[in-house]
């Protein structure tokens, strides 16, 4: 998966939305002439109709951190989380093994879910170094992506799927 690369007269909601489509498997995010596949009649209908709902109106409310602000340490948190792109793409994967989880274990999902999927997420989104690292909860940091060299040709040519690319 990519994500793209910010720059002048980008559109970061657009930029987003792909993202969030490419994290979904959605195929029109690759190509304008794919169609999305048919929804399954037989999946249960998810609890939060998308991540902003699932973080907003679940999150939000269960995950009890204290929270860094000024010489208090905690949690580095942003109240704009949508705005880094592993902070969309972490919640995004979150609220995705929720949604399963919730279905196809009822019994220990959710022990398996915060033990598995939210804490270490929670953890390197809240980490001295995470994407929410330069935040607080009052105010946003814009993110910055990491410095990226094109890649020499002959360096793609040695890789197994060359032939693919």
């Amino acid at each position: 998966m990519t994500t793209p690369s910010p720059g002048p007269g980008t559109d970061p909601v657009a930029d987003l939305s792909a993202l969030l489509g490419q994290l979904a498997g959605d195929p029109s995010t690759d190509s304008p002439a794919a169609q999305p596949p048919a929804p399954d009649p037989t999946t249960p209908e998810p609890v939060y109709r998308d991540v902003a709902a699932f973080v907003g109106d679940y999150l939000a409310h269960v995950v009890e951190r204290r929270l860094a602000s000024g010489p208090t340490s905690g949690v580095n948190w942003c109240p704009r989380w949508w705005a880094h792109p592993e902070g969309i793409s972490r919640l995004y994967a979150l609220w995705r093994a929720w949604e399963t989880l919730r279905v196809s274990d009822p019994q220990t999902g959710m022990s398996i879910w915060w033990r598995d999927h939210l804490d270490p997420h929670l953890a390197a989104l809240a980490a001295e170094y995470g994407p929410f690292s330069r935040c607080r909860p009052d105010k946003h940091t814009e993110p910055r992506p990491l410095p990226v060299e094109p890649v020499p040709p002959e360096v793609l040519a040695q890789l197994p799927d060359a032939d693919s690319l």
